[in-house]
Parts: structure tokens; sequence; C-alpha cells
């Protein structure tokens, strides 16, 4: 089974950090026309372009969305995400509205506007990155759990919107992934507790969830639709 992406145009939000990083590049290595999104820079060399916008200022991610439009999109890839850890008694109501609106409300926005043309071609591809935090969560997620939740339900409910067009759409929630950011965060020491949690008794890697998006993006998904693919080595299982 050879994947490949030739001929199509993909978008990647928060292309230039963590799993989305690796998720694009994995894509233009394929073959892929790659359009990514980052909050600090942009970029453009054949096939490959970075878009330099943040989708909490609205006249950028207006900018950007007309930008899209034009550009039929083949395959969507909703990563761009952000968190703040805080209890709910504590929680600042700015940044609750700013983690629905990149979550959950910018993934609806772009489906949106790329599905016009998918419609049209009666083919196209959407995978959203959720979390384990949209299945199952814990103290202090309130507002990054709703947003991922809600990106679940947005998932399933698209998918029947847009299957008569054979338009396949479809979540993926990682678990607990080794990236510069969960090292930062959780430290040589914090990595090692995690991973006795684990089934597999290890964090997963950026390679096997960017061969999942692969896979659920490719000619060879003809019939996964509306489900979120959870992979994080069994964590949840238990």
């Amino acid at each position: 089974m050879k994947i490949d992406f030739n001929n199509k145009n993909i978008l990647v939000t928060g292309a230039t950090n963590g799993i989305g990083k690796f998720i694009a590049e994995s894509f233009y290595k394929l073959g892929g026309n790659v359009i990514g999104t980052s909050t600090t820079r942009s970029s453009k060399k054949k096939n490959f372009e970075i878009c330099k916008v943040n989708f909490l200022k609205h006249s950028e991610f207006e900018k950007f969305c007309s930008f899209i439009k034009s550009k039929k999109i083949d395959i969507l890839i909703n990563n761009a995400g952000i968190n703040k850890i805080e209890k709910i008694n504590n929680l600042n109501i700015k940044d609750y509205n700013d983690i629905l609106f990149v979550n959950l409300k910018v993934p609806t926005i772009l489906t949106k506007i790329v599905s016009q043309n998918m419609i049209k071609k009666k083919r196209g591809k959407i995978i959203n990155i959720s979390s384990i935090f949209g299945s199952v969560s814990k103290s202090e997620r309130s507002a990054y759990s709703s947003s991922k939740f809600g990106l679940i339900g947005f998932t399933k409910s698209t998918s029947l919107d847009l299957a008569k067009y054979n338009i396949l759409v479809n979540s993926v929630s990682p678990g607990f992934i080794d990236t510069k950011l969960t090292r930062k965060i959780l430290k040589k020491k914090g990595i090692n507790i995690m991973s006795k949690k684990i089934p597999l008794k290890r964090l997963g890697n950026v390679n096997e969830i960017s061969s999942l998006v692969n896979f659920l993006s490719s000619k060879y998904n003809t019939y996964i639709t509306g489900q979120n693919m959870i992979i994080d080595g069994g964590f949840t299982s238990e």
C-alpha cells in the first residue's frame, strides 16, 4: 500500500509546532501541496506554504479565510489549538472564549469554507485533531475539554451532513505524545511517571499520529467516517 498525495491541496492549521508540524511535513513528503498556519512566522517554498495568522485577531482570520476560499482544498486538517490550565473557580472567561474560538469555532468556519469546493467535486477528507481530553478529562481542564468534547461532536454531526457528497470526516484523539512541549511540561521525571500509567509503557511519537492522519486522508480510506480514533497506547482503556 503506497500512500501519496500528488495533486492534492492540503490545509493544516497549527503547522509549525508539535504534532501539527509533523503532520504537515508528512503530507509534503508524500507529494502533497501543503498550506499551513502559524502564529509566529510565514514562509514559502514549492508546494509548502506557511501563512502567519493569529486566529484571535479578527482581521487576520478574515483575510486568511478569503485566501483559503481561492485554494480549493482537498484535505483539511484542523489541528491548531490552545489551552489554559485553571480550576473552574478561577477560570478567566476571556481565556475560555479564546479556547473555544480557536479549538472549536475555527474548525467549524474552515470546514464550512472548504466543504463548498469538496461538495462540488463530490470528494474530500476532513480530520479534526481532538484529544483524549475530549473523551475523558481531569482537573483544571474545563475549558480545554469543553472544546475537545465539542470537536468530537462536531465531527460526528458534520460527517452526516457531508456523507452524501463522499466527504469523509473523522477526528483523531492523541494521548500523551513525545513532543518538545510535552518534555518541557513533564520533564524527565514526569515522563517516567506517565509512561508507567500507559499500558504500552511509553509515550506515543509524532510519526504514529501522522501515519494515522495520512491513512484517514488517503485514497485507501473509503468507508471510515464519523469516527473518533483514539491513539493513546491504551491509556483511556483502563
